[in-house]
This record gives structure tokens, C-alpha cells and sequence, in this order.
């Protein structure tokens, strides 16, 4: 009886094993291609790694992936079962777009699509232009040109407001006449600030003036980085590509153009004439920067900054030592500078120091200062020179401040400013 209990419980476990055999057999099944993540992918701009995972029903195993969008993926891996794994391409230039992946199966498949943002694409016929030539100073026969293309953007040489400017520092030869400069032919091409190793002629450069600007319907002005640029010249017609974070300009400008000598003084001061400091419209602050001249002395600053910001208005700095670290009040005298070296001031405690060039550009400058900008141009500059300022401090809690100053131009003007209010 035991052995043919044995052989019964076998032909029990054999006829179980058939039955669940038959039941997985999936040769007749119906093919079909189910995605298991979402059917719809939303990418950013600069793109990125994505994995789609699929199951598969029927007998086929052969699994084909293809997209309609070849441009958009930069690497499609199927080399693993039920996974797609893709590399959506940087988007920063182009328009949104959209891709779908198809994954098939045994005449059976399902589509995924891929949706990712891009930028506006903007058109822009200019009918302004305004340049400048610094000289060779990157090199020698290496020039530096400034542009600034519009289209009614400058009324009586003034921006208005829903105004806007493409603004370029540009690396070309050196111009062979210097009564009749214009840009050299050619294509020029963006060199970003992080990858710059050398000043190379048809270059875009990136060094504080390149740079997409607008005036807002309430007159405030904003500047937008550029990201990417390009140049096309060809006589008197320019063909131009900024793109920022968020639009790509494609700009046209036709017509005769004048690009002006940048004179370079051995003084800083532009003015003419006596002058009272307007900064009716500037924010007031103070700052504490320690012994950031290494003097061994402390240094304050009082900043004066247009409320339409850095390149769009009056700018007044003032910059002094003293020996408290919690003080700014006195008066200061202008510390003029070193016998041994006349660029370098004479760091002592109360005096403030005047303005000096750190290059032959108005908005290269350090110390005490006053400059007035428009649309990213210096159109008046001058150091606080000689004199003394006087920093008061009000009952009220605000602060008074006198400037009784002269700039360095040959025949001397005399700077002035008498200013109640808070200082931040």
C-alpha cells in the first residue's frame, strides 16, 4: 500500500506541473506593449537622463525603439529588457519642442511623449546704432569696439521707456582709418567670460557691457546676461543672434553707421564746469569692508545708485578710512596720492580716496567718484579729487552730507553736494 500511495501522489504532481505548464503557455496570447511610467514627459530647457519602463505581452521578445525626433535625443539604450533609458539634448536656443518614443512588439506598441520648454524666438529690424572705438587694447592691431544696436529705442540720444538695446563688446582688427571707423567684415562668434584665455579678433567678449537691456513701461531699466551671440558683417548690414535665458533675438540692422573715437585723457574728469551732485533719485547706503585696502586702517563706503540701477543713472561713491569699526562720522580730506607711486593713494585714517582709474574705461574706477550713465554709457565722469567731506549724524537718525571737492581735469571744477536722509 505505501508504494502505491507513492506512485499516485506522483501522478497527482505530475498531472498539477501540466496543468499550471498549460496555463503559462502564452504562444497564442495577444501581443501588447503596456508602459508602466507616465505617457507624457515634461523636460527643461537644458534637458536631461530619463528612463521609460514598458512590460510585454505574447511571444515576441523582440522589442524595436524609435523616435520621430532624432535631433531632440542624444542617446536612446535599450540594451535592457522592459527599460528605455534616453538623454534628452540642451534646449537653450530653439523653440519648445516635442518628440514621442515608440516602443513595438510583436506588430503590437505605445508611443511616450517627450513635451520640453524652449525659448521665444523674437525678430528685431533695428534702425539705431551707436558705437564706439577704445584703440588697440587687447594687442597690438587688436581693437576694442562697443556697440549698441535699437530700433526706437533713443529719443534726442535719450532711452525711452518700452525701449530696447543689444549691446556689444566686440574684438576686431584695428581699424586703418581712424576718421572713418566701422566694424571689419567677418562672422563673429560669443566668447563667454569662464572660457576666455586670450583676446582674439571676430570675437563677441563678455566683460561688463554685452549684454540685452530694456526700459519698462514705469522707466525702470533692466539688463538681461547674454547666454550666446553671434555677428555677421558685411558692409553696412549686420546680421545679429543674442539669446538669453529666455529668447533668442534675431536682430537686422542696414544702413550707414559711425563708430567714434574713445579719447582717452591722462585726467578722469569729463567736466566742463562746477557741478552740484544730483542724487535726488539714488538709494542711499553705508558699508563696512575692514582693512580692505591692507593699510592697516578701517574702510567705510557711502554709495549713492540710481534707483533705475548701476548703468542707468547718477552713481556717487565715496570711499574713506578711518580707525573705528562702528563710526563713519567726521570729516575726511582727499588723501592724494604716494611720491613713490602716484597711482597708489596715501592711506591714512581720515581722508577718503580719490577716484582712480583701473583702466582706460570710466566704469573701471575705484574710490571716490561720481559718474553719470545712460543706457550703460558714461556720458559724465569725475573723481572727487581734492577737498574734504563731511558725514553728520542727525538727531533723527538720519545723516548730513557736505562735499566741498574739486575733480583732476586741467582747469579744476568744483564738486559739490549738501544731502539729508537715511542711509541704509
Amino acid at each position: 500500500m505505501k508504494k502505491l500511495f507513492s506512485v499516485a501522489l506522483i501522478a497527482i504532481m505530475m498531472f498539477s506541473v501540466s496543468c499550471e505548464l498549460a496555463q503559462t503557455d502564452n504562444s497564442n496570447e495577444k501581443a501588447g506593449v503596456t508602459v508602466l511610467t507616465d505617457n507624457l514627459i515634461n523636460v527643461p530647457r537644458e534637458g536631461g537622463d530619463y528612463e521609460i519602463f514598458y512590460t510585454i505581452q505574447g511571444s515576441s521578445t523582440k522589442v524595436d525603439v524609435t523616435t520621430d525626433n532624432p535631433e531632440m535625443f542624444n542617446v536612446i539604450n535599450t540594451s535592457a529588457q522592459s527599460i528605455v533609458r534616453l538623454s534628452v539634448a540642451d534646449n537653450s536656443t530653439m523653440p519648445a519642442r516635442e518628440g514621442k518614443i515608440t516602443i513595438a512588439c510583436g506588430g503590437a506598441s505605445a508611443e511616450v511623449t517627450i513635451k520640453q520648454e524652449g525659448i521665444e524666438i523674437v525678430s528685431v529690424e533695428a534702425n539705431q546704432f551707436i558705437g564706439s572705438y577704445y584703440g588697440e587694447k587687447f594687442g597690438e592691431n587688436l581693437g576694442h569696439y562697443w556697440i549698441i544696436l535699437s530700433k526706437d529705442g533713443f529719443v534726442n540720444n535719450s532711452t525711452v521707456r518700452g525701449g530696447e538695446y543689444f549691446r556689444f563688446d566686440i574684438v576686431a582688427p584695428a581699424p586703418a582709418d581712424l576718421n572713418n571707423i566701422t566694424l571689419p567684415d567677418g562672422d563673429y562668434k560669443f566668447t563667454p567670460n569662464e572660457t576666455l584665455d586670450e583676446y582674439l579678433p571676430f570675437t563677441i567678449i563678455s566683460i561688463g557691457s554685452t549684454d540685452y537691456s530694456n526700459i519698462d513701461e514705469y522707466g525702470e531699466a533692466w539688463k538681461s546676461n547674454l547666454v550666446d551671440a553671434s555677428l555677421k558683417v558685411s558692409g553696412n548690414r549686420m546680421e545679429v543672434v543674442a539669446v538669453t535665458e529666455t529668447k533668442k533675438f534675431n536682430i537686422t540692422f542696414e544702413g550707414d553707421y559711425k563708430i567714434s573715437q574713445f579719447i582717452i585723457t591722462e585726467y578722469i574728469s569729463s567736466l566742463t564746469e562746477d557741478t552740484v551732485i544730483d542724487v535726488s533719485n539714488c538709494d542711499a547706503t553705508v558699508s563696512f569692508y575692514g582693512d580692505y585696502w591692507e593699510c592697516g586702517y578701517q574702510n567705510w563706503q557711502i554709495e549713492f545708485l540710481s534707483v533705475n540701477g548701476l548703468y542707468y543713472g547718477p552713481y556717487l561713491c565715496i570711499d574713506f578710512l578711518n580707525e573705528s569699526t562702528t563710526d563713519f562720522t567726521g570729516t575726511y580730506v582727499a588723501s592724494g596720492f604716494t611720491v613713490e607711486d602716484p597711482t597708489k593713494p596715501d592711506f591714512r585714517p581720515g581722508v577718503f580716496v580719490p577716484g582712480f582709474r583701473l583702466s582706460d574705461e570710466a566704469n573701471n574706477m575705484m574710490g571716490s567718484l561720481y559718474t553719470i550713465n545712460n543706457d550703460g554709457r558714461c556720458i559724465a565722469q569725475t573723481t572727487l579729487y581734492e577737498g574734504t567731506v563731511t558725514i553728520t549724524a542727525n538727531a533723527d537718525g538720519t545723516y548730513t552730507i557736505v562735499i566741498d571737492a574739486l575733480d583732476d581735469a586741467p582747469e579744476q571744477n568744483k564738486i559739490t553736494l549738501n544731502w539729508t536722509g537715511n542711509l541704509y
